[in-house]
Parts: structure tokens; sequence; C-alpha cells
């Protein structure tokens, strides 16, 4: 997904939240992200809507979604009907219809993103809906609906089970139906305030073996970098040893695994990016 929480962990506060506070995380992060996307849109300034107006767009164009689309074209997407959860704003699902799709279905749980995937929708003329839900609530006249699945980045954190969230996704996806995970690395949140050797404070990275919760109190526009009081939102760090073991769980047989050192997140206050693992991609068939 292009820059989907990609966060600029060098502007976000964070602190760990007691597992027994009794804070309605869902309901917290659909207000959050709400909030989020108004300033997103404000930043685009319409460029979406502009570009969905060619046939042709894609806001598939970083550096790092170079590795990504020969990934999806190696899976090949013709005539398949695909989804993405969760989906934000729908710009990545769209893009990814122009590799072929027969249909596609998008489910976040913002009622603004969902809103606007509409309305893109509606420019590009694909074949294409949205759905404004909880993931984990999603229809079951899903189930064994999609042949393929993508999952971008930032995505994972939001979700404090991964064995509840892949569930979801086992039950959608037809049997033999690929799932492809593109997703910032958990050694990524290590450098949410960026990192120097000379003056590096180990004392406040993110435990990659505490799961959290985690909150922000900053708000989440990594698009237009506003900076701004949001409604709490929580995240949970897990671990890549957790994502593959859930996933085998889960009936999905892990076909790939790729570790990059492909920065997500837009921060330039990481030094030495080329020496650590900041996102990978996962290919898995059910």
């Amino acid at each position: 997904m292009i820059k989907k929480l990609a966060i600029e962990f060098d502007t976000m506060h964070k602190k760990t939240i007691s597992e027994n506070n009794k804070v309605d995380w869902i309901e917290n992060n659909r207000v959050a992200w709400n909030q989020a996307l108004k300033y997103h849109q404000k930043a685009r300034n319409n460029s979406l809507q502009l570009g969905f107006e060619n046939p042709n767009f894609t806001t598939l164009n970083r550096d790092c979604d170079e590795v990504l689309i020969k990934k999806i074209k190696n899976i090949d997407l013709n005539n398949k009907t695909i989804s993405q959860l969760p989906c934000n704003n729908g710009r990545e699902l769209l893009s990814l219809m122009q590799l072929g799709a027969k249909e596609g279905v998008g489910f976040d749980i913002s009622d603004i993103a969902i809103k606007e995937a509409e309305e893109l929708k509606e420019i590009s003329k694909l074949n294409v809906k949205f759905e404004r839900c909880d993931i984990l609530e999603i229809d079951n006249k899903y189930n064994n609906y999609f042949d393929f699945i993508y999952i971008s980045e930032g995505s994972l954190q939001w979700f404090p089970d991964l064995n509840d969230y892949f569930s979801v996704v086992e039950r959608l996806l037809k049997k033999n139906g690929k799932l492809l995970i593109f997703e910032m690395h958990p050694f990524a949140y290590f450098f949410e305030n960026g990192f120097d050797t000379e003056k590096q404070n180990f004392d406040d990275m993110t435990p990659y073996f505490n799961k959290g919760p985690y909150n922000y109190e900053d708000g989440l526009d990594y698009v237009g970098g506003v900076k701004y009081k949001s409604k709490e939102c929580y995240w949970f760090m897990h671990k890549i040893s957790d994502i593959i073991t859930v996933l085998l769980k889960n009936n999905i047989k892990i076909g790939e695994f790729e570790e990059y050192n492909l920065e997500m997140a837009n921060n330039d206050s990481i030094k030495f990016l080329d020496k650590f693992p900041l996102s990978y991609i996962l290919v898995g068939k059910k």
C-alpha cells in the first residue's frame, strides 16, 4: 500500500498501555483514522481524484514497490477476484486492479477512508466495491470468495491477536488462494525516535519481545506531516516468528519469505538504513 500507516516514527509519541486497561482499542483507532484521513485528503489536494481519471494511473510507484509488482506479476491476477484488508482509501486496491483482476473488494474500519474509496472507484470505473467494517467481522458471504488477498505496510500492528486476524484471511481465501504481505519489518519499529550510534538511548527503543499494547497520542498524518492532537490509538508489536507461526496454524503454506532494507516510513532520521531489515514480503497459499 502507499504509505498506509507508514508512520514517521520520530514525530510520534509512544507509551505502553496496561493489558488490563479496558480501553476500546478498535473504536479509538477508528476515530483516530477518521481524523487522520481529513489531514491526508488536504495534503493530497485531490491528486488521487485527478489521477484515477487516467485508466493507467497507479499509486504503486515508489522505489520499494518495484519488488512488490514483480512478486504480484509472478502470482498473476488476470481474471482473479482480489481483496485488501485493511484497504485505507482504496488507492492500492484500485491500482492492483490494473494488473488484470476481474473484481476487487476492500474492507476498512475508517468511515472517511471508505467514503473516499467509493469516490475513487466511481472516478476509475473499475469493478471494485468497498465495505466499512471491523476486519474481524467481515460478513460470511465472503467466505472462500477471493483468489488473492493483499496486506500492506502498517496493517498488522493494529490487531492485538494475529490468530483472530489470519483466521479471517483463511476463511476468505479460496482453496489454493494466494496471500501476499508487504509489511514493515518489526525491526523498523525500533527506530521510532531515529537512530544515532553516538547518542542512542537503547532504553527508549521499542522492545521486540514486548507485544504491548502501545499508544500514539500525536496525529497520524504521514502524508502532510501536520502535527495535531488526535484520539489515542493503539498498536501491537508482533515478532516475525509470531507472524509465521500463526499463518501456519491457519492453513497458509508459506512459499516465499524475503527481508529487505527498503525503508517504507519516510524516516530520514534513520542512519545506516542498509544495515537493518526494514521491510519484508511473504507469499503464502491456502
